[in-house]
């Protein structure tokens, strides 16, 4: 029996996924539990037309971060900081430079900040990861305070 999947069945099928069961399993275990229902043609029909609204906001999501992504690209961000002989008191770290860019209006992630810890003044470049495999370059400027 040809099943759509409602919620996921462990070792089974996930949600929306369109399979087919044996029909003692299907009637008296997926389908009297509401875990799935049988497939015809409306089921099916709205079946794909959920995929295609996924897959219309991902590809809007995906817009979003790109845009994102170029408009940060190239900035720089200027974080002042103790420091004695070229040196830092401490370090900046991905949180610093994350406060930085959310001050300047972006909002990124801290986990998409690739950057090791920044020990002395001047310009550093660091990549941003963001979804999708989307990446951008920003230069940042660590000045004395």
């Amino acid at each position: 029996m040809q099943v759509i999947f409602l919620q996921d069945v462990k070792n089974v099928g996930k949600k929306g996924q369109i399979k087919n069961v044996p029909d003692g399993y299907a009637r008296n275990f997926l389908l009297a539990r509401k875990l799935a229902t049988v497939a015809n043609a409306t089921s099916l029909a709205s079946v794909k037309q959920e995929e295609d609204k996924k897959k219309l906001q991902v590809a809007l999501e995906k817009q979003t971060v790109q845009k994102l992504a170029t408009a940060i690209d190239g900035k720089k961000f200027i974080i002042k900081a103790r420091a004695k002989d070229g040196k830092l008191f401490g370090s900046i770290t991905a949180k610093d430079i994350n406060k930085e860019i959310k001050k300047a209006g972006f909002d990124i992630p801290e986990k998409a900040i690739a950057a090791d810890h920044i020990k002395d003044l001047g310009e550093k470049k660091v990549t941003i990861s963001l979804d999708f495999g989307i990446k951008s370059t920003i230069i940042i400027v660590v000045d004395p305070a």
